[in-house]
């Protein structure tokens, strides 16, 4: 596992080769960057295949509503 800190580059690809989960942010041009202070953890759907790249927080930080995957896509759908 790698730490980041937030701001740190975790991924810059060209189209979303990876896609942004708990904690990581996607720029412009499609690079994927750190929110939160912690470990970095790739993860590989199996029905979809889609590859997530999550940023486990440091010890002591909750993962916030906002960013937990299934409130987020329901927010999405709202709107």
């Amino acid at each position: 596992m790698q730490r980041v800190i937030p701001g740190n580059i975790i991924v810059r690809q060209r189209g979303t080769r990876f896609h942004p989960g708990n904690y990581v942010g996607i720029g412009r041009d499609h690079t994927l960057y750190a929110l939160k202070e912690g470990c970095v953890k790739f993860e590989h759907h199996k029905l979809s295949g889609r590859k997530w790249v999550h940023v486990e927080p440091k010890d002591g930080h909750m993962l916030h509503p906002v960013y937990s995957s299934t409130t987020a896509s329901e927010s999405k759908t709202a709107t």
